[in-house]
């Protein structure tokens, strides 16, 4: 529980984060709590990946396009182009890494399933 933890922490980080951003225009103390969270996510994964429970796949396709997205979204949001509606790319990068993490944890499951039996 101890390392899931982890894991939880850092997306409450990151939600608390987006929000002190949007809601009350708390920029820098937004963006360390995204930074925070993103790297604990991060830690979370490669434990994860070190310890043999986590085995790299095809769900790391939906993580690495999913974060292209987002990324090209929010660089859209601030540029003068008004043709391409950057909230598709945002919405659509954030689906694809709720996908991931559903995927991941499902794999975790499996193999730490697989290493009891």
């Amino acid at each position: 529980m101890k390392s899931k933890a982890l894991l939880f922490v850092g997306i409450g980080m990151l939600i608390t984060g987006i929000l002190l951003r949007k809601a009350f225009n708390l920029e820098i103390s937004g963006l360390i709590l995204i930074l925070l969270g993103v790297v604990m996510k991060t830690v979370y994964i490669v434990s994860k990946a070190r310890s043999g429970e986590y085995q790299p796949g095809t769900e790391l396709i939906y993580l690495f396009t999913g974060l292209a997205l987002f990324l090209s979204g929010l660089y859209l949001k601030s540029s003068p182009y008004d043709s391409i509606n950057p909230v598709f790319f945002i919405g659509t990068g954030i689906t694809l890494k709720v996908i991931f993490i559903i995927l991941f944890i499902k794999k975790v499951r499996r193999n730490q399933e697989g290493l009891i039996e």
